[in-house]
C-alpha cells in the first residue's frame, strides 16, 4: 500500500507539466494533500506558468512548505522577475527562524517597497544587526529610518541623534523609545521639539519629569489625547499637592489639569485645593462646576454640606448655586 501511495505522488509530480490542464490540477492538489515541503522544488517551474492559477498554486506551496525547508530554500523566489513571486519571498521572511540575512540582502536592493521595508526588518533582527543600523539611520526613506529605531541593538546615542531628524515620524518615534528605556531629555531639546509641532503627547512623560515650563506649555494643550497622557502621568508621578510640579500647575492656573488630576483624590491636603478652586471666582465657572458636581458621590459628609451651603450663598455664580444647592439637599437627605 506504501509503495502504490508513494508511485502514486511520484506519478503527480511529473503530471506537473502534463499537456491535459485537468491532469495538471489534479496532480497539484494530490501534491498539496500528500503535504511533503520536498515537493516544493517540483513547484518553482509553475512560477512562470501562463495560467494565472498554476502561478498562484506554487506561491501556496511556498507559503505552506517553505518555512518547514530553511531559508535557501525562497532564494529564487527572492529573485525572480514576478513582482509578486518577490513580494511572495518578503512576507515570508518573518516565518523563518534564524538568520534570515541571505535573502534578505537580495530583497533590500529591490525597487519594490514592500520588499525593501520588509528586508530592512529582516536584517535588523539579524546576528549582523548593527552593522545596518547606521545605514538605515542615513536613508532618504523616513519608514527605513524608523525600522533602525526599532532595533533592540539601537544605541542610547543614535536614539538622542534621531531627535534632530528632518522627519518628525522618525523624531516621535525615537521619543517613544527613549520612553520605554526611561530616558530623560534636557528642557531646552524638549522646549524646541514643542515648537517644531512634534505631537505633545510624545512629550509628556519627559515634561512631566522635567517639571518645568514645557510641563506648563502641555498642560494648557487643548488636544484631549495629550491631556489625557499628561493626567495618567501625573497621578503615577505625583502623590501629593505639595509635589513641586502641581504645585507649578497651580500657579500657572492650570485649574483643567488641576481638577482631574484630583478626581478620586480624597485627603485634607486636595480637599482644600480642590475648595479653593471652586470658591475662586476667578476661575472658569465651568471648571469649578465641574470640581463641584465630583463631589456628589460624596454628599453624605458633613464637611461637604458645610461647604456646598457656604458656597451658594457666597457665589455669584447661578450655576454654582444651582449645583451647590443640589449637593448640600442631597447631602442632609442622605443624613435623615
Amino acid at each position: 500500500m506504501v509503495f502504490i501511495m508513494a508511485k502514486k505522488f511520484n506519478n503527480s509530480t511529473s503530471q506537473l507539466s502534463h499537456k491535459d490542464i485537468r491532469v495538471r490540477r489534479k496532480a497539484v492538489r494530490t501534491l498539496f494533500e500528500n503535504d511533503k515541503p520536498e515537493d516544493l522544488i517540483s513547484f518553482i517551474p509553475l512560477l512562470d506558468d501562463k495560467d494565472s492559477w498554476f502561478r498562484k498554486k506554487s506561491l501556496d506551496a511556498y507559503r505552506m512548505w517553505a518555512p518547514r525547508m530553511g531559508i535557501d530554500s525562497i532564494l529564487e523566489l527572492a529573485s525572480h522577475k514576478s513582482i509578486d513571486s518577490r513580494r511572495c519571498a518578503a512576507n515570508l521572511l518573518e516565518k523563518f527562524d534564524g538568520d534570515t540575512s541571505i535573502v534578505a540582502k537580495i530583497l533590500y536592493k529591490d525597487e519594490d517597497e514592500l520588499c525593501k521595508l520588509k528586508a530592512c526588518k529582516a536584517l535588523i533582527k539579524g546576528n549582523q544587526s548593527r552593522q545596518y543600523i547606521d545605514e538605515f539611520l542615513n536613508s532618504e526613506d523616513d519608514k527605513i529610518k524608523a525600522i533602525a529605531l526599532s532595533s533592540n541593538f539601537i544605541s542610547e546615542k543614535q536614539l538622542f541623534s534621531a531627535l534632530d531628524d528632518s522627519s518628525i515620524a522618525v523624531r516621535e518615534m525615537s521619543l517613544s523609545k527613549l520612553e520605554k528605556l526611561n530616558k530623560q531629555i534636557d528642557e531646552n531639546k524638549l522646549s524646541k521639539l514643542l515648537k517644531d509641532q512634534i505631537n505633545s503627547k510624545y512629550l509628556v512623560t519627559f515634561a512631566v519629569k522635567n517639571g518645568k515650563q514645557t510641563l506648563i506649555d502641555i498642560a494648557k494643550s487643548n488636544d484631549s489625547t495629550t491631556r489625557k497622557a499628561l493626567i495618567k502621568n501625573l497621578k503615577d508621578e505625583c502623590d501629593s499637592s505639595d509635589d513641586d510640579r502641581i504645585k507649578l500647575l497651580i500657579r500657572n492656573k492650570c485649574h483643567t489639569v488641576i481638577g482631574r488630576w484630583l478626581q478620586g483624590r480624597n485627603d485634607s491636603k486636595s480637599d482644600s485645593l480642590r475648595w479653593s478652586i471652586i470658591e475662586n471666582e476667578e476661575v472658569d465657572e465651568i471648571e469649578r462646576s465641574r470640581l463641584l458636581e465630583r463631589l456628589m458621590g460624596r454628599c453624605n459628609e458633613p464637611e461637604i454640606i458645610e461647604k456646598s451651603e457656604q458656597l451658594h450663598d457666597s457665589t455669584n455664580s447661578e450655576l454654582l448655586k444651582i449645583i451647590a444647592h443640589n449637593l448640600s439637599t442631597a447631602g442632609n437627605s442622605a443624613q435623615l
